[in-house]
């Protein structure tokens, strides 16, 4: 393959670097709701739309990329049914996270929030080691992601 620089071998070269991108910036804002936890007065608010935007994310991947790759690659059937399973661990822990904002002590929203770094730096650095390689190689690329 040539590299012309045209503009869908831009962003097909780039995907699975957005990807690590967006995926740092969910990193950075969970070590920020971690920092501030139980003493910021805009904690329930960045923590809504931090799992809001957490949630999206995983549903874009469950609904329109992991269906594409399972029908390119179904070699990634084991890895995705990984994937898939672990965003269930997540959803379930921002749920009680949307929970304890509301009904909680501090100490458990914290203990909630460390318990949802662990889950997701582990499903991040599984998904990107898994996906990342693949997705910068792609050559069809869903149009809804």
């Amino acid at each position: 393959m040539t590299h012309d620089g045209s503009a869908a071998e831009q962003r097909l070269i780039a995907w699975g670097d957005e990807l690590v991108k967006l995926h740092d910036g969910f990193r950075r804002d969970l070590a920020e709701l971690r920092r501030t936890a139980g003493w910021s007065p805009g904690i329930r608010e960045h923590c809504l739309t931090f799992c809001q935007a957490l949630h999206a994310h995983h549903a874009g991947e469950d609904d329109v990329l992991f269906p594409h790759l399972d029908g390119l690659h179904p070699e990634l059937a084991a890895v995705l049914t990984r994937l898939r399973g672990e965003h269930q661990v997540v959803a379930r822990i921002l749920a009680q996270i949307r929970t304890l904002l509301d009904t909680g002590d501090p100490a458990e929203l914290a203990t909630e929030l460390d318990r949802l770094g662990a889950e997701l730096e582990a499903h991040l650095d599984y998904e990107e080691e898994q996906l990342v390689p693949l997705l910068n190689k792609m050559i069809d690329v869903p149009e809804d992601l």
